[in-house]
């Protein structure tokens, strides 16, 4: 009989290591790494022509790649207008799709009310591994949703699983989740690196070789990463996850891979008693614009995301108590920050560096990165030191140099439309984004090269 191979393998994020660690080299997780024994006997039940196979559906033929024939895809309605969005207009027929996120994002919500709309389509299975047949019944019940035409199994063989598909024409299948499916030829206990790897790669030659669109339901690590190994994020054709929002009501879904669609696009999801509703207009989430007017505020057509948010920015300028200002921000860079305020008293003359200054962005919205709101950001810190209070109706957008060139930003246009659409009636953007096609009547648009002409605007 051969010898067992030892190997260790992180449980956060899958790498394989040579020899046990403290730390993963890779993700940098504490005391994740597990010692696992990979056997190499081929048991009775797994045929030795199966012991090695790719992921995908076999073809050893072997053809001109110009004279492969055209792939028509078919995309099934998923019966959210969000979520078809995010997957590029549908759901793509034989397609593997992953759908990670925390405990109760909202993963089992959201793709029980799919499985109820595709089970319309065609032949569908929910197999769920971690809750039982009348806790999904209760729920399906209490989303509303019609759940006559809805098979569950509570297995997570992926065998039987892959055999019931296959012998009765299913069409769907929701796995809920990889990390309780097994194969039971394998030694291993289910979540297992091995065990995760090898029962996707079933799931996926399933839906390669049958047609079959498989969703499967992905944990996630403490890092915030797809638990399992690495592989799993190559064998699927679309990777999804599922992020709540400050307000919990409020959830994101993300796609960082996608076969068959564009990877900017975000759905935003509002959790009710009826499950995850479509949040079509996000904007109004983040935006305040019953308020009252007050100096400091100002209003931010953010698109980091490939999807146009309107924000609010605030800004608080005060003179300081203490011999070091103290510098506060919330959802913005401090060090660019910093640079912005350089840049206020090299370019502009204007020295509020002395005093303290705390800057916020509405609904816990993360700029760290997005250099866009720098412009927005200068006018809301001038307007709070200056008490000059902007119009509610005004927005603006815009990247700032170090020279004190307002730099144009990507969607411009996108950004502007979404800002009209939102009844802004001044917008304040870089003049490089400007076009004699964004003129509508009613709205002032006001381009800017430097900021020396933003001061022209107090």
């Amino acid at each position: 009989m051969a010898k067992d191979k030892t190997t260790y393998v992180c449980t956060e994020c899958g790498e394989n290591h040579p020899r046990w660690l403290g730390q993963c080299s890779s993700c940098s997780a504490w005391n994740s790494i597990t010692e696992f024994k990979e056997s190499k006997v081929i048991t009775q039940r797994t045929p030795s022509k199966n012991a090695h196979r790719g992921y995908s559906k076999e073809d050893a033929k072997i053809d001109k790649l110009s004279e492969v024939s055209d792939m028509d895809l078919t995309r099934f309605d998923t019966g959210s207008s969000e979520f078809n969005r995010v997957l590029g207009g549908g759901i793509v027929e034989g397609s593997v799709i992953l759908v990670a996120g925390d405990p109760g994002a909202g993963k089992s919500t959201l793709l029980l009310k799919t499985c109820a709309h595709l089970s319309q389509i065609g032949k569908s299975l929910y197999t769920s591994g971690e809750e039982s047949k009348g806790q999904v019944r209760d729920r399906g019940l209490r989303l509303q949703a019609d759940i006559s035409k809805i098979d569950i199994m509570n297995s997570g063989d992926v065998e039987l699983i892959c055999n019931v598909m296959v012998t009765d024409g299913y069409k769907f299948l929701v796995v809920d989740s990889i990390q309780t499916a097994f194969i039971s030829s394998l030694p291993n206990s289910p979540g297992g690196v091995t065990q995760v790897k090898e029962s996707a790669a079933m799931l996926n030659r399933l839906a390669k070789e049958h047609g079959v669109t498989v969703i499967l339901v992905c944990h996630v690590s403490k890092s915030g990463d797809m638990a399992g190994p690495r592989v799993l994020e190559h064998i699927g054709d679309c990777m999804c996850k599922i992020e709540p929002e400050a307000d919990s009501k409020y959830r994101t879904l993300r796609t960082s891979k996608n076969r068959f669609g564009d990877t900017t696009e975000i759905a935003t999801f509002a959790m009710t008693a009826k499950g995850m509703q479509d949040v079509v207009n996000p904007s109004a989430i983040f935006l305040d614009k019953d308020g009252a007017e007050s100096s400091g505020n100002m209003a931010y057509a953010s698109n980091d995301t490939g999807r146009t948010l309107l924000i609010n920015i605030q800004s608080l300028v005060t003179e300081s108590q203490a011999e070091n200002p103290i510098r506060g921000g919330v959802g913005f860079d401090y060090k660019r920050m910093q640079m912005l305020l350089a840049i206020l008293r090299s370019r502009m003359g204007v020295n509020i560096g002395g005093n303290d200054i705390y800057v916020n962005v509405v609904s816990g919205v993360n700029l760290t990165k997005d250099v866009g709101s720098d412009l927005p950001l200068i006018l809301a810190m001038i307007s709070s030191s200056r008490e000059h209070k902007f119009s509610v109706n005004t927005i603006a957008f815009g990247e700032i140099g170090l020279d004190g060139s307002v730099r144009p930003v990507p969607s411009g246009e996108e950004r502007v439309k979404e800002a009209i659409r939102n009844d802004f009636k001044v917008i304040i953007l870089p003049k490089r984004n400007y076009n004699k096609r964004l003129e509508t009547k009613g709205v002032t648009l006001i381009p800017v090269s430097h900021v020396k002409d933003v001061l022209e605007i107090f």
